[in-house]
């Protein structure tokens, strides 16, 4: 039987203060209970929440007794940050295996908890929740609150630079994977079902992700009100089907092409020239996938606030020129005056005086008022671009490159995909030629193959289990003498470990 694929989700997130959170109101809501955050004189009260199967405090050894009541430690958590955007908290979400026993379960995650967090310093407030009445029925998960600094005997210390890396997420999403394989090996048997930690493209697999729901999603999805979350990862679910489908169908047609294939005895020579056109070929097409994934470019989204400066730039030019024409109107008024004052006649005549100011006036009225007329439109757009309308214009502005971005991102992971499948069919028609080569010079002229081969991956597969089968039928000297001749007389090494007991 073949070992299946399990569900895998670690997902770690902040408590911030900055994004008004509280490590008391998120302990409460997780763990069911009703807690009060004395720093924010507040009341949180999740009493009546449903779903939560268990929750309980892990500590470290040497940590205060008093830390294990869930109100004392996290008011004792935020008592010990002083920074207005501190994080008090982060917060570990685990998808659990549904195939495991709520016993097994706490186990698994208690064995996690001991060796990433309590066995590093941190103390992990976990809850463990059931799936909701109207969702997925397999959807057990546990969340877990750690404190961000170390604890010791005397409460909370200094926090470890190392705790908020990007590389500590990355070993506990490596651990949790591995930690759940022993368990569900464990429970169920070496043919239990299996967690990667990896991306679907890290892995070689040719399907598309489809998007975490979240909370506010999920709570949509379960009342069958659809969201857009909801719907692109169906579409992506019907695209990921047809495409295993259409793999399917092509594979056992293949397969049957092949089996029916007549077999004849091929030279190994033109075996040989086959088995390199047939690698070129694939690596002239990996080089291919590499220049379209380097050709794509995710192209620059513009943030909300780069959009709003744009719509905004022709107003502000507006009242730039306003300015510069007042300041322009001033000086030259200025100029005016000082030249005018030095005029007998002009000082002579009162009228001509009265009149002149006047025109000097109506002149730096008419610049003000156009300075004033172009601040108000400025601020007019302004308050409309935070209306919602105008929220709405900045995000359909915005959609069209996203979509751009996005859509050059799943033609990235495609190419990636693609080329990590690429490298291991150049790795297995290495394997193939290698094989050849040493069956050549061992002195096999032949070998008992299949008339024909539907594709390069049947050709390697056909052709190398025969050359294989063939060279293991020398003694392992005459192997190992054959390799090494042909190792100086190419530069080259075969690969060793196909022959294996040479």
């Amino acid at each position: 039987m073949d070992v299946g694929v399990a569900s895998f989700l670690c997902q770690v997130q902040t408590i911030q203060r900055a994004a008004g959170r509280s490590a008391v109101a998120a302990a409460a809501y997780r763990s069911g209970q009703a807690l009060t955050d004395e720093r924010l004189a507040m009341d949180f009260d999740f009493a009546a929440k449903e779903g939560v199967e268990f929750a309980e405090i892990l500590a470290p050894d040497g940590a205060p007794q008093a830390f294990l009541d869930r109100q004392v430690l996290w008011n004792a958590a935020e008592k010990s940050e002083q920074r207005k955007d501190a994080v008090p908290a982060r917060e570990l979400l685990l998808a659990l295996p549904h195939e495991l026993t709520f016993e097994q379960r706490r186990e698994l995650v208690r064995a996690f908890v001991a060796e990433q967090l309590t066995g590093r310093g941190m103390i992990a407030d976990v809850a463990f929740h059931k799936p909701g009445k109207e969702g997925d029925q397999r959807n057990f998960h546990a969340h877990i609150l750690m404190t961000t600094r170390r604890v010791g005997p005397e409460g909370f210390g200094a926090k470890e630079p190392a705790w908020r890396t990007p590389q500590q997420v990355r070993d506990w999403r490596a651990a949790w994977a591995e930690i759940q394989n022993q368990h569900l090996r464990q429970h169920l048997g070496p043919n239990a079902p299996q967690v990667s930690h990896l991306s679907l493209a890290d892995q070689g697999l040719d399907r598309a992700p489809t998007e975490h729901l979240g909370p506010s999603a999920t709570a949509l999805e379960r009342q069958n009100r659809r969201t857009d979350k909801g719907d692109r990862n169906r579409d992506v679910d019907a695209r990921n089907r047809t495409a295993d489908g259409l793999r399917q169908d092509y594979s056992r047609t293949a397969d049957r092409l092949a089996a029916d294939a007549p077999k004849v005895d091929a030279p190994v020579e033109q075996l040989l020239a086959e088995g390199l056109r047939v690698r070129e070929g694939l690596e002239a097409e990996r080089a291919q996938f590499e220049r379209d994934r380097a050709a794509l470019s995710a192209g620059r989204v513009p943030s909300a606030e780069a959009l709003e400066r744009d719509l905004l730039s022709e107003d502000r030019r507006a009242v730039a020129r306003a300015q510069m024409r007042l300041a322009a109107t001033e000086q030259k008024v200025a100029r005016t005056r000082a030249k005018r004052m030095e005029l007998v006649a002009w000082i002579r005549n009162p009228a001509r005086m009265i009149w002149a100011k006047h025109a000097e006036l109506n002149a730096l009225d008419k610049a003000r008022r156009e300075v004033r007329r172009a601040g108000l439109r400025l601020q007019m757009r302004q308050d409309w671009l935070r209306s919602t309308p105008g929220q709405a214009l900045v995000s359909a502005r915005r959609q069209p490159g996203l979509d751009a971005a996005a859509d050059a991102s799943r033609q990235r992971r495609t190419l990636v995909r693609k080329i990590r499948r690429m490298d291991r069919r150049i790795e297995a028609a290495t394997r193939t030629v290698d094989a050849l080569r040493v069956a050549q010079e061992l002195g096999q002229r032949q070998l008992r193959v299949p008339a024909r081969s539907p594709d390069a991956t049947r050709f390697i597969r056909d052709v190398g289990a025969p050359a294989r089968e063939a060279v293991l039928r020398h003694p392992a000297p005459a192997r190992q003498q054959a390799i090494e001749r042909l190792n100086r007389g190419e530069g080259r090494s075969i690969i060793r470990s196909l022959f294996p007991g040479r």
